[in-house]
């Protein structure tokens, strides 16, 4: 290992030559400083994080004997360091394990295209980001677990508003809790239309106090609509729209997660880097798609890009709308088509969505018997499970972590 090199911006964990001289070959670019790599047993890991202090630790998870425990307890010793396991093929079944234990993602070996590279500077930018942040986040408050949904389709006209819009009054009314409701869809967002709002506030009256973000701050911008919920609209103009940076976006979601248990994001139809934005900080996206030919070839497309974002498959939910339809294309053979389960199906009825957009009035609260309205109730149900799973997970991780660190 280098001796002059006092702190290198990644250190690569493993015992593996070939992944070694992959991830080399990989970050070739970036020069031979960029990396730094530590071999051996892991006696010698923390001494070699202390005295080099990394900005990312790559982690081969076939490194120790039981990896699940020691990311968590790198998670939890080096706050400051992003740590991103390399998971290889076999070991994608604990992806999700990996992500429990506060990993910021994962990248999976052997490296596809560009995978690695861009998975390393989104975590750079994004611990920097945070870096800058932390000031002004509340000591009380970092505990807290925020859960966060984007609703996206790459196919224009899907219905990720209606379904964005419903949703989030259906999880308020399962859990009790408060919900809050951005439109993510920066330009022609149709949110606050949806609900019929009348407001001049906007997602960009915060970036002027984006680094003073607090629930004070916070609770003078968002809108408090009848159902209960809460809402961040789009910005009014377009300038304004085409003016958000993902480095700010960042920088709100952070401060709203601190201030809100549960997000529903309205991400649109637009795959750019505020919408890959959205989706980082999601624990799930909600895929929405039309059983129609077109629609199911751009969701295939998309769960194409997600791969190479390192999102494990599991942080994607499938969201059949406007289903029923004769001429639909079967449930059974979407699933065979996505290799992905259909996780919720909403009727089609166009006339009843057209009047409930006409009158500002979500089709949950216009007609809650509607089989439209049930079947949102249901997608809101299944998302409580997945949320208390990821609980229930999270706590036996932490239980298992901390017994074993007692023994």
């Amino acid at each position: 290992m280098p001796t002059k090199k006092t702190s290198p911006e990644l250190l690569l964990v493993s015992n593996d030559s070939s992944l070694i001289e992959a991830t080399r070959n990989s970050l070739a670019s970036n020069g031979p400083d960029y990396l730094n790599v530590i071999k051996g047993s892991r006696e010698t890991l923390n001494r070699t994080i202390d005295a080099t202090r990394p900005q990312v630790i790559l982690l081969d998870l076939n490194y120790a004997p039981e990896p699940i425990i020691l990311i968590q307890e790198l998670v939890n010793k080096y706050p400051q360091i992003a740590i991103i396991p390399i998971l290889s093929e076999e070991r994608m079944v604990d992806a999700d394990k990996v992500l429990l234990t506060g990993a910021r993602t994962f990248v999976k070996y052997p490296y596809q295209q560009d995978a690695l590279t861009i998975t390393v500077s989104r975590a750079i930018a994004m611990m920097r980001t945070e870096a800058l942040f932390a000031p002004a986040q509340e000591t009380e408050s970092l505990n807290k677990r925020s859960y966060v949904f984007t609703v996206f389709s790459p196919k224009g006209g899907a219905g990720t508003t209606t379904a964005a819009v419903n949703l989030a009054i259906s999880l308020h009314k399962q859990l009790g809790e408060e919900v809050l409701l951005i439109d993510g869809k920066h330009l022609f967002g149709h949110v606050s239309l949806y609900l019929n709002l009348r407001t001049g506030n906007s997602l960009t009256d915060l970036i002027p106090h984006i680094n003073l973000l607090d629930k004070r701050i916070i609770d003078q911008v968002v809108v408090p609509h009848v159902s209960g919920i809460k809402v961040l609209p789009s910005p009014l103009s377009i300038p304004d729209g085409q003016g958000i940076r993902p480095d700010d976006l960042f920088k709100i979601l952070q401060a709203l997660q601190l201030v809100y248990p549960y997000i529903i994001i309205d991400a649109g139809n637009h795959l750019d880097d505020n919408s890959v934005t959205y989706m980082d900080a999601s624990d799930k996206i909600l895929l929405v798609a039309n059983p129609n030919i077109a629609s199911l070839r751009d969701a295939r497309q998309f769960m194409e890009v997600t791969a190479t974002l390192s999102y494990p498959k599991e942080k994607t939910l499938l969201l059949l709308y406007q289903a029923g339809r004769r001429s639909d294309v079967k449930k059974e053979e979407i699933e065979s088509i996505l290799k992905m389960k259909v996780f919720g199906i909403v009727p089609a009825d166009e006339n009843q969505a057209l009047a409930s957009l006409n009158e500002g009035v979500p089709l949950v609260i216009r007609k809650a018997n509607h089989p439209i309205s049930r079947a949102f109730k249901s997608v809101a149900k299944s998302l409580v499970q997945v949320i208390r799973s990821s609980d229930i997970r999270a706590d036996e991780n932490s239980i298992n972590a901390k017994n074993k660190r007692a023994n």
